[in-house]
């Protein structure tokens, strides 16, 4: 086996963890929130608009149909798994 090498730091920051304290042993939960900052709208893009009456319905039904169609796929799956095994137990 080869000899490691000594660690030779070159300086170059990964993860700023300066802001980050020790975190408490015994009571965990028992410090005081921090305040929240205040949100900053700098991706305006991910924020979703008001939708009318008739988008959030039509969102609804979109997940709907994907949820039952999902669960439709597992339904067919258990059938088609269950027919099997009656078929070979028989």
């Amino acid at each position: 086996m080869r000899k490691h090498d000594s660690f030779e730091d070159d300086g170059r920051t990964i993860a700023d963890m300066s802001g980050i304290g020790p975190t408490p042993t015994l009571l965990p939960h028992s410090r005081k929130p921090a305040a929240a900052p205040e949100p900053v709208n700098d991706r305006p893009w991910e924020q979703p608009d008001e939708w009318t009456a008739k988008e959030k319905f039509w969102a609804v039904m979109g997940a709907l149909k994907a949820t039952l169609l999902i669960a439709g796929a597992y339904l067919v799956g258990l059938a088609v798994l269950l027919a099997v095994l009656f078929w070979l137990w028989k």
